[in-house]
């Protein structure tokens, strides 16, 4: 091109010479000169070949300058496109590596087995996935309030047979990546003929190893008993509700103790509330279980909500309403602030139980109602979903709707109150319907019946079932004693009463109430009181004892009572019947209308408190 270039100026130089020598020597007028013409000629002719010359030269650099200006942008491209790749690759390793990192999984070598068993077809990848499927099995089956991810050491749903492969394949750079970066645990395997039998061995990272024996036709019966040995020093928490869901609690008890005393500190508050719980409802201790729920509580704060709700089942039935009342309130708090420990579905329902309890606990019965139906419908926790009608259907009655709580009941079947028993003992509940129908329509002697039939039956089931013992002394028995005051038999009631024991709420309460049916105003007077200052924060002994004030004509003491009950529950409608009762006797009768329809509002549909409120209305007293 240089070389082309220096001939193109050579000539524009030869010629620019000539065309000046021409021109010069050129005469001036009408003569020519053919010589000089033609080289004229020659030499425009060469200047317009030079001119064409020119601009092809000059549209072949174009092209070439196009072509490099293409080609710089594709080594751009392609260096760009490398770059992203090697990105992608490298984005692609880095996740590779953090999912292993992450992995918790559980990972299920081939087991090695003889070649016979082989060939009869239990390889060892068989093998393996025999185990596996009754290690998924225990899994899925047992259920928890916990997500697996709160475990010490939880492989969660990643649970996985591996067989090894040849070559480096993607798996294979994964399962490397796993193995150098993961935390998940092995279990390796084998299986091993002896005299006739098979021995089956796991073993899970460096735990000793489990070995069960028994004929080859037994191998699933083998593999679970391996599977259960895997569980058991993996998740020794879950393991333990499985044991207890499958009627194993012996060994459920030992697995939990062991994990409460010695375990890792993650697990330890978690076993010692499930301790608690075991504790009361498979042995009927409450005082251990009262013990075990409060060292629960020392851990973490995940497990102090199911450790209080232990302390609450202890309390309740030790008739300490007062320590019942301040536990559901803490609770309830708890379980309104979202915790990643526990399920969500056992978190819906426990919110919606506790505020029920609570409720009903404060004389809220009307929210009461609206939560227990809720519970109906919410996850079954606690068998909540059987009991929760039991319960609307008590709620109703004792808030004056006899109608109401029938139509409830009679939704579920079996319907007797001794049917509901099992449940309220394991769950710290009080549905006890038909007696309370009974009571709201004034038939006491059903009343008896029921309640009688109640007590026979927890004495026929509690040896089997101890918590059922707990039941009778500071529940079953105050409820007979006082339907056998309320039909006459006050000697029968007063013998009865005096065998339940002095620090439990309803106790005193009844013991107030059959004094005042004698009329023995001094001893009711007492129990009252002692009732009120053992559950200062509850209104049930307030009210019943204004009652009992109006019924002996003491009507400034009376309302002095019936006020601290409202104060302590705004919206039972109880004490504000009895104070309008007694601003009617008082001559106030505006006053008695006031509080009459402010009673209307949480209890609509009680009878004698309309026709106490239309005979206010009229004059009548």
């Amino acid at each position: 091109m240089a070389e082309h270039d220096e001939q193109a100026e050579a000539g524009a130089a030869a010629s620019t010479t000539a065309l000046a020598m021409a021109l010069g020597r050129k005469p001036r007028g009408p003569k020519t000169d053919d010589v000089l013409d033609a080289l004229l000629q020659k030499q425009t002719r060469l200047i317009d070949l030079q001119i064409d010359n020119l601009e092809s030269d000059r549209a072949i650099q174009h092209r070439h300058l196009a072509l490099k200006y293409f080609g710089d942008r594709l080594r751009i491209g392609l260096e760009l496109l490398l770059i992203a790749v090697g990105l992608i690759v490298l984005v692609a390793l880095m996740a590779l590596a953090w999912q292993a990192h992450e992995d918790h999984g559980l990972v299920i070598d081939a087991f090695s087995v003889p070649p016979d068993l082989a060939r009869q077809g239990l390889t060892g990848e068989v093998a393996a996935a025999r185990f596996l499927d009754k290690l998924q099995a225990m899994q899925t089956t047992t259920r928890s309030e916990r997500p697996a991810d709160t475990y010490q050491n939880n492989w969660g749903s990643q649970i996985r047979v591996e067989i090894p492969q040849t070559g480096l394949t993607f798996g294979e750079l994964e399962a490397l990546l796993r193995d150098k970066l993961g935390h998940a645990s092995h279990v390796t395997g084998e299986v091993v003929e002896t005299s006739g039998a098979i021995a089956l061995t796991a073993r899970l990272g460096d735990a000793a190893p489990q070995t069960f024996t028994g004929p080859p036709s037994a191998f699933d019966a083998l593999a679970q008993q391996a599977a259960e040995a895997v569980y058991r020093i993996s998740q020794p928490y879950r393991f333990a509700q499985y044991l207890d869901e499958h009627g194993r609690v012996p060994e459920a008890f030992a697995v939990i103790s062991d994990l409460a005393a010695n375990g890792p500190r993650s697990e330890r508050g978690w076993a010692y509330a499930q301790w608690g719980l075991f504790d009361l409802n498979e042995h009927g201790d409450v005082r251990a279980a009262r013990l075990h729920s409060r060292e629960g509580l020392g851990f973490t704060s995940a497990a102090a909500p199911l450790a209080e709700i232990g302390l609450i089942g202890a309390e309740f039935w030790s008739g300490h309403d007062q320590s019942v009342w301040e536990y559901s309130r803490d609770v309830d708090v708890k379980l309104r602030a979202h915790s990643s420990e526990t399920n969500e579905e056992t978190l819906e329902a426990s919110r919606v139980i506790s505020a029920a309890f609570l409720a009903a606990l404060s004389g809220d019965l009307q929210k009461a109602v609206r939560e227990w139906k809720l519970a109906a419908i919410s996850p079954d926790y606690y068998g909540s979903r059987r009991l929760a009608p039991a319960l609307v259907a008590t709620t109703y009655a004792l808030d004056h709707d006899a109608a109401a709580a029938q139509a409830a009941i009679e939704a579920i079947q079996p319907n007797d109150d001794a049917s509901f028993l099992l449940l309220d003992a394991e769950a710290g509940f009080s549905a006890l319907p038909a007696y309370w129908i009974a009571v709201e329509r004034g038939d006491w002697p059903a009343a008896l019946a029921d309640v009688r039939g109640c007590d026979a039956w927890l004495e026929a089931q509690k040896p089997t079932h101890k918590v059922l013992s707990l039941l009778q002394p500071v529940w079953i028995h105050p409820f007979e004693a006082l339907a056998m005051a309320r039909t006459g038999d006050i000697a029968g009631a007063q013998a009865l009463i005096v065998t339940t024991p002095l620090d439990c709420y309803l106790c005193l309460r009844v013991r107030a109430q059959i004094a005042a049916a004698d009329r023995d105003w001094p001893a009711a007077e007492r129990w009252f009181a002692e009732a009120a200052r053992q559950a200062p924060s509850i209104p049930f002994a307030f009210s019943e004892w204004g009652e009992m004030r109006l019924a002996r004509g003491d009507l400034t003491g009376a309302i002095a009572v019936l006020r601290l009950a409202h104060e302590r529950a705004p919206r039972f409608a109880d004490p504000l019947k009895a104070w309008g009762d007694a601003l009617v006797r008082q001559g106030r009768r505006s006053d008695a209308r006031a509080r009459y329809d402010e009673a209307l509002k949480y209890a609509p549909a009680w009878t004698t408190l309309r026709q106490a409120r239309g005979a206010a209305a009229k004059g009548q007293v």
